[in-house]
């Protein structure tokens, strides 16, 4: 992908997030490498019965174990029916789920309510995702076919009145989207008595935090496609990631022209950053795709001068002492994770050139 490709073209739009929680599609829980790293860790936690905390490391998260909801008591702990990821420690953490109390069971279950702003601190203004998985690869007794159970995700802000783990007041409060149904187990296997490659599944969402005092509820709703099956609301493990939009500087600048950040690259906004200490020649943006580190000992440089970003765009700044460069941000979640870095450099009597800059979109 390149630059002009990213924001010459018209990219379809997407609406921004919410303080609740917007899904993402459900996929298959296949091996590891599903286990997303990109941001900040906030938390993780392995939604595990037993007394000793089970706290596995997978694909270099910490998934804390023994993580009791209020109201969530019952477990299970052979969700995997003796299958295995080949990962010993991602098999620990699909093994075992904790499930609601609710005192009568049904089919669909209530809103079983986990609240997630308490669990780590959430920073007002930052973009956060949220990773759940639940996994059942239970035979079951007679009809009810546990591998076929399926839990629907979603969220609420406010205090929710919590029964057996199951909110009774969603209609007080603010209920966000919901995800398509986790299925418990989508091949059917070891269940079937067939090979096994798929264990589970899991899904995605994001929000961004808008104030410091709403509580934000993680909620589930367990089903099953026999209407006689009763069931509670089930959940195997989540994390929380920090993926706002990032600028950091780098490198060093020779002669006097400076780079710091204006506003942030978020998705749908203006990433601007400013340009100080212009002298009297002619000022350029250089953006890029790729961070460089290549000096250049050339005559018509200050002496000292070092590319550190690939100049893939080129714009010009204006005079004047200082300046402000801005790029629109498409409003399309497809851009997150994009890495760009900037430098400025200014014509003079001879080129200066200043640090660089790096900016991550979220």
């Amino acid at each position: 992908m390149n630059l002009h490709s990213l924001f010459a073209a018209a990219l379809l739009a997407a609406p921004a997030f919410a303080q609740t929680i917007a899904w993402g599609p459900v996929l298959p829980t296949l091996a590891v490498t599903d286990v997303n790293t990109n941001g900040t860790l906030v938390v993780a936690r392995n939604l595990h019965s037993a007394t000793a905390a089970q706290s596995p490391l997978v694909h270099g998260v910490q998934f804390v174990g023994a993580f009791a909801p209020i109201g969530w008591t019952n477990a299970s702990t052979l969700a995997m029916n003796g299958s295995t990821t080949g990962d010993a420690g991602f098999d620990l953490l699909l093994s075992s789920a904790r499930a609601t109390s609710a005192t009568t069971p049904s089919n669909p279950t209530g809103w079983g309510a986990i609240r997630i702003d308490n669990l780590a601190p959430l920073t007002v203004g930052r973009t956060y995702e949220i990773q759940c998985w639940f996994t059942d690869q239970r035979l079951g007794n007679g009809m009810s076919a546990l591998y076929d159970r399926a839990m629907t995700l979603s969220s609420a802000i406010g205090a929710v009145t919590l029964a057996g783990g199951e909110a009774t007041n969603l209609g007080t409060l603010l209920q966000g989207p919901l995800s398509a149904p986790l299925d418990g187990d989508p091949d059917n296997n070891p269940a079937l008595g067939g090979a096994d490659a798929v264990f589970g599944s899991h899904c995605t969402g994001a929000f961004t935090r808008t104030t410091a005092t709403d509580q934000l509820w993680l909620l589930v709703q367990g089903s099953h496609p026999l209407a006689a099956n009763s069931l509670r609301s089930h959940l195997t493990a989540f994390q929380i990631r920090d993926v706002s939009p990032t600028w950091s500087s780098y490198g060093a600048g020779c002669g006097t022209v400076t780079l710091a950040l204006g506003s942030l690259p978020a998705i749908g906004g203006t990433f601007m950053l400013h340009v100080g200490n212009l002298g009297p020649g002619l000022p350029f943006m250089l953006t890029g795709i790729a961070q460089l580190n290549v000096p250049l000992p050339l005559p018509e440089f200050v002496p000292g001068c070092t590319a550190l970003a690939s100049p893939d765009l080129v714009d010009f700044l204006g005079g004047g002492g200082m300046a402000m460069w801005s790029l629109p941000i498409p409003n399309n979640p497809a851009l997150s994770g994009f890495q760009l870095y900037n430098q400025a450099l200014e014509f003079g009597a001879l080129l200066s050139l200043s640090n660089g800059g790096a900016a991550t979109i979220r």
